[in-house]
């Protein structure tokens, strides 16, 4: 069944039946809901085409808005932000609803990539990787200041750059350093350091993994995430 917007809902015509009762079931409630035939005159195709013309986002065009994402999203219902609504975003950026839409850019950056949307969706949207191409249509027209996954990705990236292999634990100091989260205490950070660099897995500082020649392409590396080598 669509999902329709409370608004759209012709209360005039609505027939509540109280405290009905059918061969002893209790069958209250609101029946004969009819929505009110609209013409959109504020529609745009803008957002849709940004966002389906990168790799990310092309399967923003088969969602059909049954809200099976919205309704396993761990953000929206495990840990209960409500505001965080894949289904709707998606609705919005179909619509080309760029003012609606802007109000969402406080919440939107708070997808975990848990990809249960992925798994779950009839008509294989890749909901995680639209909502984040949405995201950064958002911040391409600077809808989106800064957010702590913003800056972990600005951490993650230039960890990356040094050596072209994550230290993972050098990546997770200076985040811990840098957003002040006071639960990674000194003390705490030490001892998981130890446990992981014992395991002989995690190299960290001076003894971190480096790729072999990675000097000669970390200019062209870059180049293109800074957007210099497109085209």
């Amino acid at each position: 069944m669509p999902i329709h917007e409370k608004n759209l809902v012709d209360k005039d015509r609505l027939l509540v039946k109280e405290e009905a009762k059918l061969d002893g079931l209790d069958v209250s409630g609101q029946w004969s809901t009819f929505i009110e035939q609209r013409i959109l005159g504020d529609y745009s195709t803008d957002v849709l085409d940004a966002v389906a013309s990168t790799p990310a986002g092309k399967t923003i065009v088969n969602c059909w808005q049954c809200g099976t994402c919205t309704a396993g999203c761990c953000m929206h219902t495990d840990f209960g932000l409500r505001e965080f609504n894949p289904r709707y975003f998606i609705y919005l950026a179909q619509k080309g609803a760029e003012d609606e839409l802007k109000k969402y850019a406080p919440v939107i950056w708070r997808c975990v990539t848990c990809n249960k949307c992925v798994e779950r969706c009839p008509k294989g949207v890749r909901v995680e990787e639209v909502v984040h191409s949405i995201e950064g249509y958002m911040r391409s027209k600077g809808w989106m200041g800064d957010t702590p996954a913003s800056r972990w990705d600005e951490a993650f990236v230039k960890n990356t750059l040094q050596t072209g292999v994550l230290d993972e634990l050098a990546l997770t100091r200076s985040y811990v350093s840098r957003e002040k989260l006071a639960e990674f205490n000194n003390r705490f950070m030490l001892r998981m350091a130890l446990k992981l660099v014992r395991t002989g897995r995690i190299r960290t500082g001076p003894l971190r993994h480096r790729v072999k020649g990675w000097e000669k392409v970390r200019d062209v590396a870059k180049e293109i995430l800074e957007g210099g080598g497109e085209g």
